[in-house]
């Protein structure tokens, strides 16, 4: 089936590729494709399959077909398979599991207690373990095994299972597996391409034979060597490596081979493998020796640091018998291993998580414990609030201006994160806060990550606060020094009641007069020492933080477990869901007419390109070159041009032609993806859209429908594009929803991509995996929370000893969120 797939997505992308330029070089293709669509049939589930019979009946009239109706079949075809036949959905027997005929064991070396050394002992240097030279550190400490305890913690990532054995007949090309039989035959053959040697042998089971190839002439004679005398013993060999079609059966090339002695033990072959992370210039053997080689003898040593009661409660190995089976797996729990379920790995990644939250309930704990500022706000004083807004406050944006109402009035500091969709209204209930602190005698500091942002925030707290009186002002970086000195002055002698900026806003020379609110805005875009100097501003000021980025649970209860959650989850009143759509480059002159038909409507559109000038190497249109085409196609409508390196005057220049309409399409990077606002705007062009990842598309998306009209979002991509692009885009088109995209968006990059692994911290997580573990971290979480709740770690000086270890450094840093 995955061959079958392969050939068909491949003949339709020559078919179609550049225009249909190699069209008439292919015979017959109508011929091809009924016979592989034919082969598919019997893999496919009813919708497709019946999809699939009608394709068929349509390519036996292709005949008698014009070539511009031959071509449109021919496109359609191509964009299905290409959109909806994913290799990993169709339902297919090739996928069903096979069983090992029989299995092959060596028994693995078995743990020996030791007497326990306090955990402080492992935090030693590598090099006073015996036997470690110092060329065994060097390449120790070029993996980040700088410790003893880093060494216990450097676990494998994976597990090849070299004890299943794989029947002949059941072997899959492009699988490992370990097969089992005699030798047939041994022959060196000299190829003709530079008279070079192989040998090969024949293994044979009485189900089939597989030929296992050696290519390297500095192995030949070893290889011939075993390889002839387990055949002339009539001796069992096992052969594990890749598996390769070739005509008339099945290959691997230089697999590990050991043959079947009841008198030696076998030595790479009938185990479950770990598998390491390597680095530059060591290998897997070297690697995977080392480290075994210090886990061996410092593991027995290991004491028990978690309390009694967890460990009883959900059934956990102790330590020492966990690190030593995730290092020296034994074969019982092989398939458990395979999938980091088996009850050793489920210890230690609990552990690395439980360790985390600990650390995070911890910080928690003591921001509670510090006294900040009570604010005193009234009834009357929100209400004069929402009296002046220009709209109705949703039902969600209430809920959450309650939750920072309640923070800000207890003397406890406020540390809330507020995560809200794309346009559901988090600004105004930020401005709120400042509002409230203003009242209060207080200064607001407002963080955005780009000038671009800023001068947003700038305007928009502006018109929530300019009834009330509130003086607001804007700190960026592209300010004249004159300029600057004028705001520093201003918030110094406290005129400015709240100061909007980007990163200018922790420069030494920023100095309030009593800051009581910091605001954050894309929160992730910042280092978390960047938070911290914000914060350090004030004497523990509130903080809230805001991102449009959903958040999946997972990630909230790491990279945010120290803050209090909120989350607006309504869109205001009046507003359509977007529909959003696939198209592939070449139907563009669809795009093109729908696209003026909207224009006419008096709507205006966003056309974004990933970057600012053409790449060859990328072969990616670019914004700059793309301006012209636009320009001509869109005749009689106005396009403006936004990029970064425009200097800021001239990106507020161009942005406000198109607020008003001067400018009705605007042709974009990046740079409009957060903050702009404009309720005209209904029409999304999204260029190379699988260059993206999915929370920028759904950003970027979240530009137009902003108003009561009906807003569209069309993902532009290639015919060649690959299945995990589409997997990806195909996202976008089944649902709008910010926290299900943010879900598949962890699944696909992991969350060190997400949040940039040196902020958050996420990337230090040595064997656990949030998506995979979620379980096991609501369960780290809930007993960590219960354990800070009633113990201060004094009992448990290892626990204690360990939590400084891992997260000692971070341990300040972490209460910034």
């Amino acid at each position: 089936m995955k061959e079958t797939l392969k050939r068909l997505k491949n003949l339709l992308n020559l078919l179609t590729q550049d225009n249909f330029k190699y069209f008439h070089r292919v015979k017959n293709p109508h011929l091809t494709l009924q016979t592989l669509l034919s082969q598919l049939l019997p893999h496919l589930d009813e919708k497709r399959k019946n999809w699939t019979q009608k394709a068929i009946n349509l390519l036996k009239n292709y005949n008698s077909l014009s070539e511009e109706d031959r071509k449109k079949l021919i496109k359609e075809l191509h964009r299905v398979i290409t959109l909806k036949f994913l290799e990993e959905e169709i339902e297919s027997d090739l996928k069903k599991e096979i069983r090992p005929s029989e299995r092959i064991v060596v028994s693995q070396e078995k743990l020996q207690k030791k007497k326990s050394y306090p955990i402080k002992a492992f935090f030693q240097p590598i090099e006073k373990v015996k036997g470690v030279t110092e060329k065994r550190a060097k390449r120790l400490k070029k993996l980040g095994i700088n410790t003893v305890l880093d060494a216990i913690y450097y676990l494998p990532y994976r597990y090849e299972d070299r004890t299943s054995v794989t029947k002949m007949s059941q072997l899959k090309p492009n699988t490992t597996a370990l097969v089992k039989g005699k030798v047939t035959a041994v022959s060196v053959i000299e190829t003709s391409k530079k008279k070079k040697k192989l040998l090969k042998a024949i293994l044979y089971d009485k189900t089939g034979y597989v030929n296992l190839i050696f290519l390297q002439e500095k192995v030949i004679n070893y290889y011939k060597a075993i390889l002839s005398k387990a055949k002339e013993l009539d001796k069992e060999v096992l052969a594990y490596g890749n598996v390769k079609r070739e005509i008339g059966g099945y290959s691997m090339i230089h697999p590990e081979i050991e043959v079947l002695d009841k008198n030696k033990k076998l030595s790479k072959l009938g185990k479950i493998l770990p598998i390491y992370h390597t680095a530059e210039g060591l290998n897997q053997t070297t690697v995977r020796r080392d480290v075994q080689s210090v886990a061996k003898q410092v593991i027995p040593f290991l004491p028990e640091y978690l309390p009694e009661k967890i460990i009883k409660k959900h059934n956990f190995p102790k330590s020492y018998e966990a690190f030593w089976n995730v290092h020296f797996p034994s074969d019982e729990d092989a398939n458990a291993l395979l999938e980091f379920k088996s009850p050793s790995q489920k210890r230690v990644i609990f552990d690395e998580l439980f360790l985390f939250q600990l650390a995070l309930a911890l910080h928690k704990r003591k921001i509670k414990e510090e006294k900040g500022i009570s604010f005193s706000i009234t009834e009357s004083l929100i209400d004069e609030f929402k009296k002046h807004l220009p709209f109705k406050l949703t039902n969600a944006q209430e809920r959450v201006l309650k939750e920072i109402v309640e923070d800000m009035k207890s003397p406890e500091p406020m540390n809330r994160l507020v995560q809200g969709d794309v346009g559901s209204g988090k600004t105004v209930v930020a401005a709120a806060a400042a509002f409230f602190a203003a009242k209060g005698g207080y200064q607001t500091a407002v963080m955005a990550p780009t000038e671009i942002l800023a001068n947003q925030h700038f305007k928009k707290f502006n018109e929530f606060l300019k009834p009330f009186g509130v003086r607001v002002g804007l700190l960026t970086g592209s300010m004249t020094k004159k300029e600057k000195e004028t705001v520093y002055r201003a918030i110094k002698e406290g005129f400015l009641q709240v100061v909007v900026g980007t990163h200018a806003l922790i420069q030494e020379n920023v100095e309030f007069k009593n800051l009581g609110l910091t605001i954050i805005d894309e929160q992730h875009r910042f280092g978390v020492k960047q938070r911290l100097a914000l914060r350090k501003k004030g004497s523990m000021p509130d903080t809230l933080v805001m991102t449009a980025t959903p958040i999946p649970r997972t990630l909230a209860m790491t990279a945010y477990g120290d803050l209090d959650i909120s989350v607006i989850d309504e869109l205001p009143a009046g507003r359509k869901p977007i529909k959003t759509k696939i198209i592939f480059d070449d139907e563009r002159e669809k795009l093109i007419n729908f696209l003026k038909k909207e224009l006419s409507a008096g709507n205006r559109v966003y056309i974004v390109y990933p970057l600012i000038e053409e790449s060859e190497k990328l072969e990616l249109k670019a914004a700059t070159e793309m301006f012209h085409y636009w320009e001509e196609k869109l005749k009689g409508f106005s396009v403006g041009l936004l990029h970064g390196r425009m200097k800021q005057e001239e990106k507020d220049a161009v942005m406000e032609k198109f607020k008003t309409g001067e400018y009705q399409v605007l042709v974009s990077t990046t740079v409009i993806e957060v903050g702009v606002d404009v309720p005209e705007a209904t029409v999304m062009v999204i260029e190379h859209a699988e260059r993206f990842g999915l929370a920028q598309l759904h950003q970027l998306r979240g530009r137009v429908g902003r108003g009561d009209r009906q807003s569209y979002c069309f993902l532009v991509t290639s015919r060649k594009v690959g299945e995990d692009a589409v997997k990806r885009l195909r996202v976008l088109e089944e649902t709008t929803d910010g926290f299900k995209i943010a879900e598949a968006d962890l699944k696909f990059r992991g969350p060190g991509e997400i949040f940039g692994t040196r902020q958050s911290g996420l990337g230090d997580f040595k064997v656990a995996d949030l998506t995979r573990d979620f379980e096991l971290l609501k369960t780290a979480r809930q007993e960590a929370q219960e354990l800070i709740e009633k113990d201060d770690l004094s009992n448990y000086p290892d626990l204690k000893e360990l939590l400084e270890q891992r997260f000692g450094e971070k341990f300040e840093l972490i209460e910034s969120g």
